[in-house]
């Protein structure tokens, strides 16, 4: 069933309409339409008075002339998809020539009323998924991008540039290749917990990139210390752009690394003992790479069992282990006699994968020590990689960036996107 009210203007049903949108004198109700087959609902406005404030300097200023008639879409009427229509006014300002009026309830080139664009932000940020969102919105995908591209880009135009001590930057994959581009790195604001930029390519140029894009040149020399993991390009963007950052190695990427070299070492003597079938360390990869608190008391029993056995992966795992204290040492000069001591025993023991990350860290233990001046590390930055990798997850992969980066801003930015309601009449004060 079709409903069409031609005139409604005089009746109680075109004011409500005109108080919901926080329409004022000028703008008027002209016609309804309601689709019931379709759950839809069309609101005709028309623009009444014969002049308006000139958008650029506020000046009230003659009509030029009327665009062709747009559409938004707002916020659904008793579960009906509600749409406006209107022709808007252009005004002949004697100083700017003919500018497009600004109207109460939907902001510049958008295609949604403010107060969507605000139930759909809230939505989107709930959901599991776009996908999910979309649903319960009535969007296409390419609609619910266009609302958190244009949330993005209001919240970063309103980030404040106050002063970021500490950061941390770290690098994603969002592409099946390992080249440079098919990376995005992120900087992370480590005190505030928030995501404030996402470039593409882990090359020297795109952490250069990167720093130039989140900092303004004063918060640059603001900037105490970094953390990465050993990355010469980040390091050298570092370097160049934050004359006053320490570069801290990041504690969570060298355990990442000494793990690595406790799982190559059990790999490759799992290989040697097959070929005498001694089926030892078959299905133990997880007993060396996880902590004891995540092992269950028959699998620490299994380790202890194994460590009697004097085996290389033993060794390693010990060495491994051995290093924990370093991170509790009470300043720079025991940290340096706790490294010292134990990169010995990796020489004396002679693990390879052991020898050569040792090797490593000696060669950057500059970074490894000027974590006790800031003792600040990636683990927010790795946090962000988990939501990240959701984000990716749920959306089954991004092969534009710039999608990817709004939705990791969209979500991890902490930005404020709501769009201006102060127009909308029936917006809170």
């Amino acid at each position: 069933m079709n409903t069409d009210t031609p005139n409604p203007t005089d009746s109680a049903l075109a004011r409500h309409y005109s108080l919901l949108l926080g329409l004022g004198e000028e703008w008027t109700v002209t016609r309804l339409h309601l689709n019931v087959e379709a759950r839809r609902l069309d609101l005709f406005v028309a623009y009444a008075a014969k002049a308006a404030p000139c958008p650029e300097c506020g000046a009230l200023a003659g009509l030029h002339d009327q665009q062709p008639e747009r559409t938004w879409r707002h916020l659904d009427t008793m579960q009906f998809a509600t749409y406006i229509h209107a022709r808007v006014p252009r005004v002949a300002c004697p100083k700017h020539g003919a500018k497009v009026i600004e109207l109460p309830w939907a902001g510049k080139h958008s295609r949604f009323t403010l107060l969507f664009e605000a139930f759909a932000i809230q939505v989107l940020q709930a959901a599991r998924s776009k996908d999910h969102a979309c649903k319960l919105l009535r969007l296409e995908w390419h609609q619910a991008q266009e609302i958190m591209n244009a949330a993005v880009e209001r919240g970063m135009a309103r980030r404040g540039r106050e002063e970021v001590a500490y950061i941390g930057m770290d690098e994603k994959s969002f592409l099946q290749g390992k080249k440079a581009d098919d990376f995005a790195c992120a900087m992370v604001d480590l005190e505030e917990s928030r995501v404030l930029e996402v470039t593409r390519g882990r090359s020297a140029e795109g952490a250069a990139e990167l720093i130039e894009k989140a900092l303004t040149p004063w918060q640059q020399q603001m900037v105490c210390a970094v953390a990465i993991d050993m990355s010469a390009p980040f390091e050298k963007a570092i370097r160049d752009l934050l004359p006053n950052a320490d570069v801290v190695f990041d504690k969570f990427h060298i355990q990442q690394h000494l793990g690595e070299a406790v799982d190559q070492t059990r790999r490759q003597e799992h290989a040697r003992l097959l070929k005498e079938k001694d089926r030892r360390l078959s299905n133990t990869k997880y007993l060396w790479l996880q902590g004891t608190e995540h092992l269950s008391p028959e699998a620490e029993a299994e380790r202890r069992d194994l460590l009697r056995c004097a085996l290389e992966t033993g060794k390693a795992w010990g060495l491994k282990e051995a290093f924990q204290p370093f991170w509790r040492s009470r300043d720079k000069k025991f940290a340096r006699a706790a490294f010292d001591s134990w990169y010995k025993e990796v020489l004396r023991l002679g693990i390879r994968p052991m020898v050569k990350v040792a090797q490593m860290l000696k060669k950057h233990l500059y970074g490894l020590l000027a974590w006790f001046d800031s003792r600040i590390d990636n683990g927010r930055a790795e946090g962000y990689n988990s939501v990240i990798a959701s984000i990716l997850s749920a959306a089954r992969g991004y092969r534009n960036f710039k999608n990817l980066r709004t939705s990791i801003l969209f979500h991890c930015g902490k930005l404020d996107m709501m769009p201006d309601l102060v127009r909308v009449g029936a917006a809170p004060a």
